[in-house]
C-alpha cells in the first residue's frame, strides 16, 4: 500500500509574463510572413492611357484605282484591287477587308504614361478575319484587331504647316508598337495597356515605324496611316483615304 504522504508532486509555476511575450512573438512572425507573401501578389502597374482622347477619326472614304484604270471607293476601307468579273467579290470575306486588309473602325490619339514619361499613342481598331479552311478559302470568320504606335508627342510637329497640293511622306519614329489580333469587339484601352506592358522590356529597335502619306487638296485631305513596311501601294496617287480637312483635324492638327 502506497504511503500518499511521502509522494512529492511537481507542479511548474505559471509565468503569465513570459507566456504573453511568446504569444506576441508568434503573432508578429505570423503577420510578417503573411505580408511578405501578400506583397508578392501585388498587381503590376500598367501604362496609364488617358481615358479622354486627344483626337479621333471614325469616317473617311477609301479610294483605289484598279489595274483596269477604274476608280473604286468604299467607306472606311481602301477597296481591294479587283476588276472585271472579280469585282463582285469586293465586299466579300477576305476581299471585304480592303486592299492589303487596309480598313479602320476608328483611329484615335491619346496620351500614355510609361514609367513616369508621357508619350502619344495612336490606336487603330480595324476589321479582320480568317478562313477556318485556309487552303480552300472556306469558313470565313470575321474578327476585330488593334494596331497601336507609341511615340514622342513632339513627332506630331512633323505633320504641321505642310505645303498644300503636294504629297508628303512623314515618318513617325515609334517607341513601342504592336498588333493585337482577334480581340473582343468591345476591347478597350485597357486591352492595349496590358499588351503594351508586355512590350516594355523588349528592345525598342525593330519596332514598326509609322508612316503617314498626306496631301491637302481643295479643302480635303488624302492620306494613309500605316506601318511603312506594309504600305499598300508604291503610288499614293492611286490608293488613299479622303475626308474633309475639318474631319481629318479631329485626329491630327495640321497647323
Amino acid at each position: 500500500m502506497v504511503n500518499q504522504s511521502k509522494i512529492n508532486i511537481y507542479l511548474p509555476k505559471f509565468n503569465q509574463h513570459n507566456t504573453m511575450k511568446k504569444l506576441l512573438l508568434i503573432i508578429t512572425l505570423t503577420l510578417l510572413t503573411f505580408f511578405a507573401y501578400a506583397q508578392d501578389r501585388v498587381n503590376a502597374t500598367l501604362p496609364k492611357i488617358n481615358p479622354i482622347a486627344n483626337g479621333k477619326l471614325t469616317e473617311a472614304t477609301g479610294w483605289l484605282q484598279n489595274d483596269a484604270g477604274e476608280w473604286l471607293s468604299r467607306k472606311n476601307k481602301i477597296p481591294a484591287n479587283l476588276s472585271g468579273e472579280f469585282k463582285i467579290l469586293i465586299d466579300s470575306d477576305n476581299y471585304g477587308l480592303g486592299e492589303s486588309r487596309e480598313n479602320f473602325i476608328y483611329m484615335e490619339l491619346r496620351d500614355v504614361t510609361i514609367n513616369d514619361s508621357t508619350y502619344s499613342i495612336l490606336i487603330k481598331k480595324h476589321k479582320d478575319g480568317y478562313y477556318q479552311y485556309e487552303s480552300i478559302q472556306r469558313g470565313w470568320t470575321p474578327q476585330t484587331s488593334i494596331i497601336y504606335y507609341v511615340f514622342k508627342t513632339s513627332e506630331l510637329e512633323k505633320l504641321k504647316n505642310l505645303e498644300a497640293d503636294k504629297s508628303h511622306v512623314i515618318r513617325i519614329n515609334t517607341v513601342y508598337s504592336n498588333r493585337i489580333p482577334y480581340v473582343d469587339t468591345k476591347a478597350s484601352i485597357n486591352t492595349v495597356a496590358k499588351d503594351l506592358y508586355k512590350r516594355i522590356p523588349e528592345d525598342k529597335f525593330g519596332m514598326d515605324e509609322l508612316e503617314v502619306h498626306l496631301k491637302v487638296y481643295k479643302g480635303k485631305v488624302r492620306f494613309t496611316i500605316q506601318n511603312y513596311e506594309q504600305y499598300i501601294s508604291n503610288n499614293f496617287e492611286k490608293a488613299y483615304y479622303e475626308t474633309s480637312l475639318l474631319n481629318f483635324e479631329k485626329l491630327f492638327k495640321l497647323k
